[in-house]
C-alpha cells in the first residue's frame, strides 16, 4: 500500500528538571510508534525497514540505512538543565556511538527566561577545571536571554543549556549522547546525585567565545525561512495564514513538520490525496515519495518548523 503522512504517538520522560516529549525518535528502545492510517501502531523503524528509500529518500537512506537520522522534541525546562556538551560524529565513533548537534526554537519563555551558550569569552581547560571546583563555572558561561520564536543552533563541541521558565522543540542527530559538566550539586529522581564526565567534556569541549549565540531571521507569513543549515538538518519556519503549496521532488528526503501554534492540514497529491491535520505539540512525518504537499491552516493561523536531511 502507498506510504501516507505518519503521525506519532508522544512519549514523556519526566525529568528531574521538568520533562521532554520525545515526538519523533528511531533511537535504541525509544522507539516513537505510528498513531494513523494502516501503518498504526508500527515503530518507525519498522516503517523503515520496510520502505526504505520510499520513505526518507534515496540519499538519506544510502547514508542512514535503516537508522532514522534525526530526533525531534519538546521540551519544558521547569528548573534549569545540566551545563553539558556533545561530541561531534569522529569523537563519537571512538565510542561506537553517534555525535550530536542539535537545534532549539523557543516556543515560550517566562519573561527571565534564558539559556546557556557558550563561553562568553576565550577560556581554557585549566581554568574551566579550576572554575568547576569552586563552582564558579557561571561566570565565564554566557547566559542569554530568550523570548518566543528565538533560534539557537548548537554545534557538537559547544557548551549549552536550558534554563528554568523556557519551552522548546528541539531537532538533533539521532543521538543520546550527552557529557555531563556542572549541575548544582543536584540530585537525580533516584535521590542520588548525578553523573558528571568532566574528563569527557574536557576532550570536546570548545574554549573559545561563542560569537552569535541566537540565530538571525526574520518570519515571513506564507513562506519558508531557514533557520538552521547543517551537514545533519535543514529547519525551516512556516507561518502559515493561507494555503502554500510545496515542491520537494529534488530535496530526496523526507519531511518532518513539527507544530507549535495552532493547526495545520497536510494534504498530499498523487494518485489518491492524502491530508493529515498536525496539531500544536504534534509532529508529521511526509514521506519522500509525496513530494507534492499543500499546507492549509485549519483554525486561524498557524507556525510549523519544517525539517528535511540535505
Amino acid at each position: 500500500m502507498a506510504l501516507y503522512p505518519l503521525l506519532f504517538r508522544p512519549v514523556v520522560k519526566p525529568k528531574v528538571w521538568g520533562s521532554e516529549t520525545w515526538a519523533l525518535s528511531g533511537y535504541g528502545d525509544d522507539q516513537s510508534v505510528v498513531s494513523n492510517g494502516f501503518l498504526e501502531d508500527n515503530t518507525i523503524s519498522e516503517v523503515l525497514e520496510i520502505y526504505m528509500d520510499e520513505l526518507v529518500g534515496e540519499h538519506v537512506y544510502s547514508r542512514f540505512g535503516n537508522t532514522f537520522p534525526l530526533l525531534f522534541k519538546f521540551i519544558d525546562a521547569q528548573d534549569d538543565l545540566s551545563i553539558q556538551v556533545h561530541p561531534d560524529d569522529a569523537q563519537a565513533a571512538q565510542l561506537g556511538m553517534q555525535g550530536k548537534a542539535e537545534m532549539w526554537y523557543v516556543t515560550g519563555a517566562t519573561p527571565e527566561a534564558s539559556l546557556v551558550m557558550g563561553f562568553g569569552r576565550d577560556t581554557s581547560e585549566e581554568e574551566v577545571r579550576r572554575r568547576l571546583e569552586d563552582d564558579s563555572i557561571m561566570e565565564v558561561l554566557q547566559v542569554v536571554p530568550v523570548r518566543k520564536g528565538d533560534v539557537a543552533y548548537i554545534p557538537a563541541g559547544t557548551v549549552h543549556a536550558l534554563r528554568r521558565g523556557t519551552q522548546v522543540a528541539e531537532i538533533q542527530q539521532t543521538s543520546d549522547l550527552t557529557f555531563r559538566l556542572y549541575d548544582y550539586h543536584r540530585p537525580g529522581l533516584d535521590g542520588r546525585p548525578r553523573q558528571l564526565h568532566i574528563d569527557e567534556s574536557m576532550a570536546v569541549l570548545n574554549f573559545g567565545r561563542l560569537e552569535h549565540p541566537l540565530a538571525d531571521y526574520k518570519a515571513q507569513n506564507g513562506k519558508a525561512v531557514t533557520l538552521v543549515e547543517d551537514e545533519h538538518f535543514v529547519t525551516s519556519l512556516l507561518r502559515l495564514d493561507r494555503p502554500v503549496s510545496l515542491d520537494y521532488a529534488k530535496r530526496d528526503s523526507f519531511v518532518v513538520y513539527m507544530c507549535t501554534e495552532g493547526q495545520a492540514a497536510v494534504r498530499c497529491g498523487g494518485s489518491a490525496v492524502q491530508e493529515v491535520v498536525v496539531a500544536a505539540g504534534q509532529t508529521l512525518l511526509v514521506p519522500a515519495s509525496l513530494p507534492d504537499i499543500t499546507l492549509l491552516p485549519t483554525d486561524g493561523a498557524a507556525v510549523l518548523l519544517e525539517v528535511t536531511v540535505p
